[in-house]
Protein backbone atom coordinates (compact mmCIF):
# COMPACT_ATOMS: atom_id res chain seq x y z
CA UNK A 1 0.00 0.00 0.00
CA UNK A 2 1.31 3.31 -0.76
CA UNK A 3 1.01 6.72 0.78
CA UNK A 4 2.17 10.29 0.19
CA UNK A 5 2.34 12.32 2.98
CA UNK A 6 2.88 15.95 2.96
CA UNK A 7 2.97 19.23 5.72
CA UNK A 8 3.31 17.04 8.92
CA UNK A 9 5.87 18.40 11.46
CA UNK A 10 9.11 18.96 9.64
CA UNK A 11 7.95 16.54 6.45
CA UNK A 12 7.67 18.26 3.43
CA UNK A 13 6.73 15.66 1.69
CA UNK A 14 7.11 11.40 1.54
CA UNK A 15 6.61 9.07 -0.17
CA UNK A 16 5.90 5.43 1.61
CA UNK A 17 5.78 2.04 0.00
CA UNK A 18 3.75 0.35 3.48
CA UNK A 19 5.15 -3.83 3.10
CA UNK A 20 4.47 -6.25 5.59
CA UNK A 21 7.93 -4.82 7.25
CA UNK A 22 8.44 -1.22 7.02
CA UNK A 23 11.19 0.21 8.68
CA UNK A 24 11.30 3.93 9.73
CA UNK A 25 15.53 4.96 10.31
CA UNK A 26 16.57 8.69 10.81
CA UNK A 27 18.28 11.25 13.17
CA UNK A 28 15.62 12.35 15.99
CA UNK A 29 13.55 14.30 14.98
CA UNK A 30 13.10 13.95 11.48
CA UNK A 31 9.50 12.95 11.86
CA UNK A 32 9.32 9.19 12.30
CA UNK A 33 7.53 8.83 14.51
CA UNK A 34 4.71 11.49 13.44
CA UNK A 35 4.06 9.69 10.37
CA UNK A 36 3.86 6.36 11.64
CA UNK A 37 1.25 7.51 14.56
CA UNK A 38 -0.53 9.56 10.71
CA UNK A 39 -0.74 6.34 9.48
CA UNK A 40 -2.23 4.40 12.78
CA UNK A 41 -4.49 7.22 13.60
CA UNK A 42 -6.09 6.56 9.92
CA UNK A 43 -5.76 2.77 9.33
CA UNK A 44 -6.64 2.07 13.03
CA UNK A 45 -10.13 2.36 14.87
CA UNK A 46 -9.41 6.06 15.61
CA UNK A 47 -10.28 7.18 12.09
CA UNK A 48 -12.87 4.89 11.28
CA UNK A 49 -15.16 5.71 14.71
CA UNK A 50 -14.30 9.41 13.53
CA UNK A 51 -15.10 8.65 9.62
CA UNK A 52 -18.27 6.96 10.74
CA UNK A 53 -20.08 9.53 12.78
CA UNK A 54 -19.06 12.08 10.30
CA UNK A 55 -20.51 10.42 7.25
CA UNK A 56 -23.78 9.36 9.16
CA UNK A 57 -23.77 13.10 9.94
CA UNK A 58 -23.43 13.85 6.23
CA UNK A 59 -20.78 16.14 6.53
CA UNK A 60 -18.04 13.94 4.24
CA UNK A 61 -16.57 14.91 1.24
CA UNK A 62 -17.91 11.98 -0.45
CA UNK A 63 -21.27 9.79 -0.08
CA UNK A 64 -21.68 5.98 -1.45
CA UNK A 65 -24.05 5.76 -3.85
CA UNK A 66 -24.76 1.82 -3.38
CA UNK A 67 -24.72 2.09 0.33
CA UNK A 68 -27.45 5.11 0.78
CA UNK A 69 -29.43 3.13 -2.17
CA UNK A 70 -29.18 -0.05 0.01
CA UNK A 71 -30.28 1.32 3.20
CA UNK A 72 -32.74 3.38 1.53
CA UNK A 73 -34.08 -0.14 0.27
CA UNK A 74 -33.65 -1.80 3.86
CA UNK A 75 -35.69 1.01 5.03
CA UNK A 76 -38.48 0.51 2.62
CA UNK A 77 -38.67 -3.74 1.96
CA UNK A 78 -37.11 -4.30 5.29
CA UNK A 79 -33.90 -6.34 3.55
CA UNK A 80 -31.25 -5.15 1.60
CA UNK A 81 -27.98 -6.73 0.22
CA UNK A 82 -24.58 -5.19 -0.88
CA UNK A 83 -21.83 -6.73 -2.93
CA UNK A 84 -18.81 -5.81 -1.38
CA UNK A 85 -16.02 -6.92 -3.76
CA UNK A 86 -17.82 -4.11 -6.87
CA UNK A 87 -18.14 -1.68 -3.74
CA UNK A 88 -14.21 -1.86 -2.48
CA UNK A 89 -13.55 -1.79 -6.76
CA UNK A 90 -15.72 1.24 -6.93
CA UNK A 91 -14.80 2.97 -3.30
CA UNK A 92 -11.70 1.57 -1.55
CA UNK A 93 -9.25 4.18 -2.55
CA UNK A 94 -11.80 6.80 -2.20
CA UNK A 95 -12.96 5.68 1.14
CA UNK A 96 -9.81 5.41 2.76
CA UNK A 97 -8.21 9.19 1.08
CA UNK A 98 -11.85 10.36 2.81
CA UNK A 99 -10.78 9.14 5.81
CA UNK A 100 -7.59 10.51 5.78
CA UNK A 101 -9.07 14.00 4.73
CA UNK A 102 -9.95 14.49 8.25
CA UNK A 103 -6.63 13.71 9.85
CA UNK A 104 -5.78 17.20 10.30
CA UNK A 105 -9.55 17.33 12.33
CA UNK A 106 -7.95 15.19 14.82
CA UNK A 107 -3.70 15.26 14.88
CA UNK A 108 -3.73 17.74 17.63
CA UNK A 109 -5.85 15.13 20.19
CA UNK A 110 -4.81 12.14 18.77
CA UNK A 111 -0.94 13.54 19.57
CA UNK A 112 -2.16 15.22 22.69
CA UNK A 113 -0.81 18.44 21.74
CA UNK A 114 -1.76 22.05 21.14
CA UNK A 115 0.97 23.71 20.03
CA UNK A 116 1.25 21.81 17.09
CA UNK A 117 -0.84 23.39 13.49
CA UNK A 118 -2.03 20.71 11.07
CA UNK A 119 -4.00 22.57 9.28
CA UNK A 120 -1.84 21.67 6.13
CA UNK A 121 -1.31 18.27 6.45
CA UNK A 122 -1.86 15.98 3.78
CA UNK A 123 -1.93 12.08 3.29
CA UNK A 124 -3.27 10.05 0.13
CA UNK A 125 -3.36 6.27 -0.50
CA UNK A 126 -3.05 4.62 -3.47
CA UNK A 127 -4.18 1.59 -3.78
CA UNK A 128 -3.53 0.35 -7.16
CA UNK A 129 -1.11 -2.42 -6.33
CA UNK A 130 -3.10 -3.99 -3.31
CA UNK A 131 -6.59 -3.38 -4.29
CA UNK A 132 -7.00 -7.33 -5.44
CA UNK A 133 -5.63 -8.25 -2.37
CA UNK A 134 -8.40 -6.29 -0.48
CA UNK A 135 -11.09 -7.90 -2.93
CA UNK A 136 -9.92 -11.59 -1.70
CA UNK A 137 -9.65 -10.25 2.26
CA UNK A 138 -13.25 -9.10 1.75
CA UNK A 139 -14.30 -12.10 -0.11
CA UNK A 140 -12.82 -14.14 3.10
CA UNK A 141 -14.79 -12.57 5.81
CA UNK A 142 -17.53 -13.47 7.54
CA UNK A 143 -20.25 -11.75 9.84
CA UNK A 144 -23.36 -13.18 11.30
CA UNK A 145 -25.23 -10.75 14.01
CA UNK A 146 -28.78 -10.48 15.36
CA UNK A 147 -29.93 -7.35 16.88
CA UNK A 148 -33.64 -8.04 19.25
CA UNK A 149 -35.60 -4.78 19.38
CA UNK A 150 -39.55 -4.49 20.52
CA UNK A 151 -40.93 -3.97 23.38
CA UNK A 152 -41.02 -7.98 24.11
CA UNK A 153 -37.90 -8.81 21.87
CA UNK A 154 -39.97 -10.22 19.19
CA UNK A 155 -38.38 -8.28 16.42
CA UNK A 156 -35.20 -9.15 14.71
CA UNK A 157 -32.24 -7.59 12.68
CA UNK A 158 -30.21 -10.09 11.17
CA UNK A 159 -26.95 -9.21 9.17
CA UNK A 160 -25.06 -12.33 7.44
CA UNK A 161 -21.91 -11.77 5.14
CA UNK A 162 -20.63 -15.64 4.70
CA UNK A 163 -17.01 -16.75 3.95
CA UNK A 164 -16.27 -16.69 0.16
CA UNK A 165 -18.77 -14.82 -0.81
CA UNK A 166 -19.65 -11.59 -2.40
CA UNK A 167 -22.16 -10.15 -0.83
CA UNK A 168 -23.07 -8.90 3.03
CA UNK A 169 -27.39 -8.94 3.50
CA UNK A 170 -29.90 -7.34 5.80
CA UNK A 171 -33.32 -8.63 6.81
CA UNK A 172 -35.57 -7.87 9.51
CA UNK A 173 -38.06 -9.92 10.70
CA UNK A 174 -40.98 -7.78 12.13
CA UNK A 175 -44.75 -7.96 13.89
CA UNK A 176 -46.99 -5.22 13.21
CA UNK A 177 -44.93 -3.02 10.24
CA UNK A 178 -42.96 -2.05 13.52
CA UNK A 179 -40.03 -1.42 11.25
CA UNK A 180 -41.56 1.83 9.83
CA UNK A 181 -42.65 2.80 13.32
CA UNK A 182 -38.76 3.01 14.88
CA UNK A 183 -36.03 6.01 14.34
CA UNK A 184 -34.75 5.34 10.46
CA UNK A 185 -31.47 6.93 12.09
CA UNK A 186 -30.89 3.85 14.39
CA UNK A 187 -31.10 1.25 11.04
CA UNK A 188 -28.95 3.60 9.14
CA UNK A 189 -25.96 3.73 12.06
CA UNK A 190 -26.17 -0.45 11.93
CA UNK A 191 -26.03 -0.75 8.07
CA UNK A 192 -23.25 1.86 7.47
CA UNK A 193 -21.81 0.26 10.18
CA UNK A 194 -21.39 -2.79 9.35
CA UNK A 195 -20.60 -1.84 5.92
CA UNK A 196 -17.91 0.61 6.11
CA UNK A 197 -16.24 -1.21 9.42
CA UNK A 198 -15.65 -4.43 6.83
CA UNK A 199 -13.96 -2.35 4.13
CA UNK A 200 -11.84 -0.61 6.36
CA UNK A 201 -10.55 -3.95 8.35
CA UNK A 202 -10.11 -5.47 4.55
CA UNK A 203 -7.52 -2.09 4.63
CA UNK A 204 -6.22 -2.99 7.74
CA UNK A 205 -7.42 -5.15 9.99
CA UNK A 206 -6.43 -3.70 13.35
CA UNK A 207 -3.47 -1.43 14.63
CA UNK A 208 -1.83 -1.75 17.99
CA UNK A 209 1.05 0.73 18.99
CA UNK A 210 3.62 0.37 21.47
CA UNK A 211 5.06 3.93 22.08
CA UNK A 212 8.37 4.52 23.66
CA UNK A 213 6.56 5.30 27.02
CA UNK A 214 5.65 1.13 27.20
CA UNK A 215 8.35 1.27 30.16
CA UNK A 216 6.61 2.99 32.24
CA UNK A 217 2.99 3.17 31.59
CA UNK A 218 4.07 -1.41 31.77
CA UNK A 219 4.95 -0.64 36.24
CA UNK A 220 1.20 0.79 36.88
CA UNK A 221 -1.13 -1.05 38.88
CA UNK A 222 -4.67 -0.62 37.03
CA UNK A 223 -8.24 -1.18 37.62
CA UNK A 224 -10.90 -2.07 35.26
CA UNK A 225 -13.79 -0.83 34.09
CA UNK A 226 -15.80 -3.51 31.88
CA UNK A 227 -18.64 -1.17 30.31
CA UNK A 228 -21.56 -4.14 28.74
CA UNK A 229 -23.07 -2.42 25.74
CA UNK A 230 -26.37 -4.63 24.65
CA UNK A 231 -26.62 -4.25 21.06
CA UNK A 232 -28.66 -7.43 20.89
CA UNK A 233 -31.27 -6.09 23.18
CA UNK A 234 -33.04 -3.30 22.49
CA UNK A 235 -36.57 -1.71 23.54
CA UNK A 236 -38.33 0.31 21.19
CA UNK A 237 -38.03 3.69 23.98
CA UNK A 238 -34.36 2.60 23.83
CA UNK A 239 -33.51 2.10 19.81
CA UNK A 240 -31.90 5.79 19.25
CA UNK A 241 -29.57 5.63 22.28
CA UNK A 242 -28.03 2.62 20.76
CA UNK A 243 -24.34 2.69 21.15
CA UNK A 244 -22.34 1.06 18.15
CA UNK A 245 -19.51 -0.39 19.62
CA UNK A 246 -18.77 -4.29 20.42
CA UNK A 247 -19.83 -6.12 23.26
CA UNK A 248 -17.32 -5.83 26.45
CA UNK A 249 -15.83 -2.37 24.97
CA UNK A 250 -14.50 -0.54 27.69
CA UNK A 251 -13.33 3.24 27.58
CA UNK A 252 -10.00 5.05 28.66
CA UNK A 253 -9.65 8.57 29.71
CA UNK A 254 -8.74 10.34 27.10
CA UNK A 255 -6.15 12.42 29.14
CA UNK A 256 -2.89 10.80 27.33
CA UNK A 257 -1.91 10.70 23.36
CA UNK A 258 -3.57 8.06 21.55
CA UNK A 259 -0.56 6.17 21.36
CA UNK A 260 -0.38 5.88 25.08
CA UNK A 261 -4.27 4.94 25.20
CA UNK A 262 -3.28 2.18 22.67
CA UNK A 263 -1.10 0.72 25.28
CA UNK A 264 -3.59 1.07 28.08
CA UNK A 265 -6.04 -0.78 26.23
CA UNK A 266 -3.71 -3.71 25.25
CA UNK A 267 -3.31 -4.05 28.87
CA UNK A 268 -6.99 -3.77 29.80
CA UNK A 269 -8.40 -5.95 26.81
CA UNK A 270 -5.64 -8.63 27.81
CA UNK A 271 -6.82 -8.79 31.16
CA UNK A 272 -10.18 -9.12 30.11
CA UNK A 273 -9.32 -11.88 27.91
CA UNK A 274 -10.53 -15.46 29.52
CA UNK A 275 -8.67 -18.17 28.14
CA UNK A 276 -11.63 -19.87 27.07
CA UNK A 277 -12.46 -16.85 24.77
CA UNK A 278 -9.19 -16.94 23.48
CA UNK A 279 -9.03 -20.27 22.47
CA UNK A 280 -12.78 -19.93 20.76
CA UNK A 281 -9.96 -17.49 18.90
CA UNK A 282 -8.10 -20.26 17.97
CA UNK A 283 -10.98 -22.67 16.76
CA UNK A 284 -12.04 -19.76 14.62
CA UNK A 285 -8.25 -19.19 13.12
CA UNK A 286 -5.60 -21.60 14.23
CA UNK A 287 -2.79 -19.01 13.09
CA UNK A 288 -3.27 -17.60 16.31
CA UNK A 289 -1.76 -20.49 18.29
CA UNK A 290 2.00 -19.36 16.82
CA UNK A 291 1.60 -15.79 18.28
CA UNK A 292 0.98 -17.91 21.60
CA UNK A 293 3.96 -19.71 20.75
CA UNK A 294 6.27 -16.97 19.59
CA UNK A 295 5.03 -15.05 23.09
CA UNK A 296 6.53 -17.74 24.81
CA UNK A 297 9.46 -17.67 22.90
CA UNK A 298 10.32 -14.10 23.40
CA UNK A 299 9.79 -15.18 27.19
CA UNK A 300 11.90 -18.12 27.42
CA UNK A 301 14.87 -16.91 24.82
CA UNK A 302 14.77 -13.48 25.55
CA UNK A 303 13.43 -12.47 29.20
CA UNK A 304 14.05 -15.60 30.84
CA UNK A 305 11.14 -16.06 32.75
CA UNK A 306 7.34 -15.66 32.25
CA UNK A 307 4.79 -12.44 32.21
CA UNK A 308 1.46 -12.78 33.29
CA UNK A 309 -1.12 -10.56 35.12
CA UNK A 310 -2.27 -10.55 39.07
CA UNK A 311 -5.72 -9.70 39.39
CA UNK A 312 -6.23 -10.88 43.13
CA UNK A 313 -6.12 -7.21 44.54
CA UNK A 314 -8.68 -4.47 44.01
CA UNK A 315 -6.17 -3.90 41.03
CA UNK A 316 -4.20 -5.39 38.04
CA UNK A 317 -0.10 -6.06 37.99
CA UNK A 318 1.74 -7.04 35.67
CA UNK A 319 4.06 -9.65 37.40
CA UNK A 320 7.20 -11.20 36.00
CA UNK A 321 8.68 -14.61 36.94
CA UNK A 322 12.20 -15.57 36.63
CA UNK A 323 11.81 -18.53 38.20
CA UNK A 324 9.83 -21.13 39.84
CA UNK A 325 9.72 -19.88 43.41
CA UNK A 326 9.95 -15.56 42.79
CA UNK A 327 7.39 -13.17 41.01
CA UNK A 328 8.41 -9.51 40.94
CA UNK A 329 6.46 -6.34 40.40
CA UNK A 330 7.37 -4.53 37.06
CA UNK A 331 8.52 -1.88 38.47
CA UNK A 332 11.55 -4.19 39.46
CA UNK A 333 12.26 -5.56 37.15
CA UNK A 334 15.14 -5.12 34.19
CA UNK A 335 14.88 -2.54 31.66
CA UNK A 336 14.40 -4.89 29.07
CA UNK A 337 11.98 -7.08 30.63
CA UNK A 338 9.56 -3.51 30.96
CA UNK A 339 10.88 -3.19 27.12
CA UNK A 340 9.35 -6.62 25.96
CA UNK A 341 6.51 -7.42 28.35
CA UNK A 342 3.74 -5.21 26.11
CA UNK A 343 4.59 -7.49 23.37
CA UNK A 344 4.30 -10.58 24.76
CA UNK A 345 1.18 -10.02 26.53
CA UNK A 346 -0.16 -8.63 22.93
CA UNK A 347 1.01 -11.50 21.09
CA UNK A 348 -0.94 -13.94 23.94
CA UNK A 349 -4.20 -12.31 24.34
CA UNK A 350 -4.49 -10.31 21.06
CA UNK A 351 -3.15 -10.14 17.55
CA UNK A 352 -5.23 -11.71 14.93
CA UNK A 353 -3.85 -12.45 11.40
CA UNK A 354 -2.63 -9.45 9.39
CA UNK A 355 -3.06 -6.76 11.87
CA UNK A 356 -0.59 -4.32 12.17
CA UNK A 357 1.93 -3.59 14.91
CA UNK A 358 3.94 -0.58 14.95
CA UNK A 359 6.54 -0.15 17.63
CA UNK A 360 8.82 2.81 18.53
CA UNK A 361 12.53 2.05 18.86
CA UNK A 362 12.26 -1.93 19.46
CA UNK A 363 15.59 -1.68 20.43
CA UNK A 364 14.96 0.45 23.59
CA UNK A 365 16.89 -0.60 26.41
CA UNK A 366 18.47 -3.85 24.99
CA UNK A 367 21.76 -4.86 24.59
CA UNK A 368 23.39 -5.10 21.38
CA UNK A 369 22.35 -9.30 21.27
CA UNK A 370 18.79 -8.83 22.07
CA UNK A 371 18.92 -6.16 19.17
CA UNK A 372 19.77 -8.76 16.55
CA UNK A 373 17.45 -11.17 18.39
CA UNK A 374 14.28 -8.67 18.13
CA UNK A 375 14.71 -8.06 14.65
CA UNK A 376 15.04 -11.78 13.64
CA UNK A 377 11.39 -12.18 15.67
CA UNK A 378 9.99 -9.25 14.27
CA UNK A 379 10.79 -11.03 11.20
CA UNK A 380 9.10 -13.99 13.05
CA UNK A 381 6.28 -12.32 12.99
CA UNK A 382 5.61 -11.26 9.77
CA UNK A 383 6.44 -14.44 8.32
CA UNK A 384 3.33 -15.69 10.54
CA UNK A 385 1.05 -13.13 9.03
CA UNK A 386 1.17 -9.73 10.90
CA UNK A 387 2.45 -6.60 9.81
CA UNK A 388 4.66 -4.72 11.60
CA UNK A 389 6.02 -0.95 11.30
CA UNK A 390 9.36 0.34 14.03
CA UNK A 391 11.00 3.39 14.03
CA UNK A 392 14.57 2.73 14.64
CA UNK A 393 17.78 4.21 15.72
CA UNK A 394 19.84 0.80 15.78
CA UNK A 395 22.78 -0.08 13.35
CA UNK A 396 22.21 -4.17 14.59
CA UNK A 397 18.56 -4.03 13.55
CA UNK A 398 19.24 -2.36 10.22
CA UNK A 399 22.37 -4.34 9.17
CA UNK A 400 21.32 -7.46 10.27
CA UNK A 401 17.55 -7.19 8.59
CA UNK A 402 19.93 -7.15 5.08
CA UNK A 403 20.96 -10.59 6.61
CA UNK A 404 17.82 -11.33 7.46
CA UNK A 405 16.89 -10.66 3.76
CA UNK A 406 20.11 -12.50 2.13
CA UNK A 407 19.30 -15.90 3.95
CA UNK A 408 15.68 -15.92 2.75
CA UNK A 409 17.76 -16.38 -0.99
CA UNK A 410 19.97 -19.29 0.42
CA UNK A 411 19.39 -22.55 -1.50
CA UNK A 412 19.60 -24.25 1.83
CA UNK A 413 18.24 -22.64 4.82
CA UNK A 414 18.51 -25.14 7.36
CA UNK A 415 22.50 -24.71 6.67
CA UNK A 416 23.09 -21.88 7.72
CA UNK A 417 20.27 -20.81 10.35
CA UNK A 418 23.34 -21.65 13.13
CA UNK A 419 24.89 -18.44 12.18
CA UNK A 420 21.77 -16.46 13.58
CA UNK A 421 21.00 -16.01 17.11
CA UNK A 422 17.59 -17.50 17.08
CA UNK A 423 18.34 -20.34 15.20
CA UNK A 424 14.66 -19.88 13.20
CA UNK A 425 14.56 -20.20 10.00
CA UNK A 426 11.51 -18.24 10.28
CA UNK A 427 13.11 -15.39 10.88
CA UNK A 428 14.59 -15.37 7.16
CA UNK A 429 12.38 -12.63 5.50
CA UNK A 430 12.23 -12.43 1.18
CA UNK A 431 13.13 -8.68 0.28
CA UNK A 432 9.97 -8.58 -1.15
CA UNK A 433 7.74 -8.13 2.28
CA UNK A 434 10.14 -5.36 3.40
CA UNK A 435 10.98 -1.14 2.61
CA UNK A 436 13.27 0.78 4.76
CA UNK A 437 13.25 4.60 4.65
CA UNK A 438 15.64 6.62 6.01
CA UNK A 439 14.03 10.11 7.24
CA UNK A 440 16.17 13.12 6.72
CA UNK A 441 16.46 16.84 5.08
CA UNK A 442 12.26 17.21 5.28
CA UNK A 443 11.65 13.53 3.36
CA UNK A 444 11.41 9.53 3.15
CA UNK A 445 14.01 8.20 1.13
CA UNK A 446 13.39 4.43 -0.34
CA UNK A 447 17.13 3.10 0.93
CA UNK A 448 16.68 -0.33 0.37
CA UNK A 449 18.31 -1.33 -2.82
CA UNK A 450 17.31 -4.15 -5.62
CA UNK A 451 20.07 -6.31 -4.04
CA UNK A 452 18.89 -6.16 -0.86
CA UNK A 453 21.69 -3.67 0.76
CA UNK A 454 20.59 -0.97 3.27
CA UNK A 455 22.13 1.87 2.33
CA UNK A 456 21.59 4.40 5.52
CA UNK A 457 24.77 6.33 4.22
CA UNK A 458 26.29 8.79 6.96
CA UNK A 459 23.45 7.40 9.57
CA UNK A 460 25.65 4.51 10.22
CA UNK A 461 29.39 5.65 10.03
CA UNK A 462 28.96 6.75 13.45
CA UNK A 463 30.94 3.90 14.81
CA UNK A 464 33.37 4.14 11.89
CA UNK A 465 33.82 7.98 12.70
CA UNK A 466 34.40 7.38 16.29
CA UNK A 467 37.01 4.66 16.00
CA UNK A 468 39.09 6.93 14.26
CA UNK A 469 39.32 9.90 16.04
CA UNK A 470 42.64 9.15 17.49
CA UNK A 471 44.76 6.76 15.09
Amino acid sequence: MKVEISNLGVIKKAEIDLKPLTVFIGGNGTGKTWTAYTLASILGKHGFQRYLKTYIDGKTQHRYSTLDNAIEQFLQEGSTQIDLVKFVEEYAEIYINDVAQLAPSWMKTFLATERVDFAELKVRFFLDEVKQEICDKIKKSALERQINFGSQRKNTLSVIKEHGENNIYFYTITENNLLKKLPKKVFKQILTQDILRIIHRALCSYVYILPTERTTFITFPFSVKKEIVELETVEDENIESIELEPIGTHKVEQTQSFAVQSLIEILVDAVLKSSAHRQEEIQAQPKISTYIKLSELLENHLLQGKVDFDSSKLVNQILFQPSNSLKLEMQVTSSMIKELTPLVICLRYLVEPDELLIIDEPEMNLHPVAQVEIIEFLAMLVQAGLNILITTHSPYIVDHLTNLMRAAKHSDKESIKERFYLERTEAFIPQDQVSVYLFEDGSARNILDEEGRIDWGTFGNVSDDISHIFP
